[in-house]
């Protein structure tokens, strides 16, 4: 991809909404000496693993699909098959993280994430991420079982802002 068309596939993007909207589910993480670097601030791959955990615990707190009971005895993986995240403010030792997530897209096997993380009211940083259902036995892709569909689209519209 060119830098040209790089730069217009970002200007086509929707903004990033600037808090998260009433409706979305949100955990609060303390951020830890181990989350940091010699700076003090997080070291961005720990994002990557505070975003997985939020997932998990949306999928088991918010949609009602226990995530260790889908993956132990349903076979049923959601591994990222995308994430990009803008870093917009530094996060520091000892400060309290509010992540909060949203559905952007419903697909067949897909689901995109909206992923906000907010302290004190400022976006520190806005991911999005696309996990697919599979099956574990085979890892191929599988569609998204009905129940957990009707979960996510009711969710995607009760946590619109």
């Amino acid at each position: 991809m060119t830098e040209s068309a790089a730069l217009r596939r970002l200007a086509r993007r929707p903004p990033a909404p600037e808090r998260l909207p009433e409706g979305a589910f949100r955990v609060r993480r303390p951020i830890r000496f181990s989350h940091t670097d010699p700076a003090g601030i997080v070291y961005f791959p720990v994002y990557f693993d505070m975003f997985n955990a939020l997932v998990e615990d949306w999928f088991t707190h918010e949609l009602g699909f226990n995530y260790a009971e889908l993956i132990r005895d349903h076979r049923l993986g959601v591994p990222t098959v995308h994430v990009e995240c803008d870093f917009l403010h530094p996060s520091r030792l000892g400060e309290l993280l509010t992540l909060g997530v949203l559905v952007e897209k419903v697909g067949r096997s897909s689901i995109h994430l909206r992923i906000l993380g907010e302290i004190d009211g400022v976006t520190r940083l806005a991911a999005r991420q696309v996990v697919a259902i599979t099956h574990l036995d085979d890892l191929s892709a599988t569609e998204i079982p009905p129940g957990l569909r009707a979960e996510l689209l009711a969710y995607q519209e009760r946590s619109r802002g």
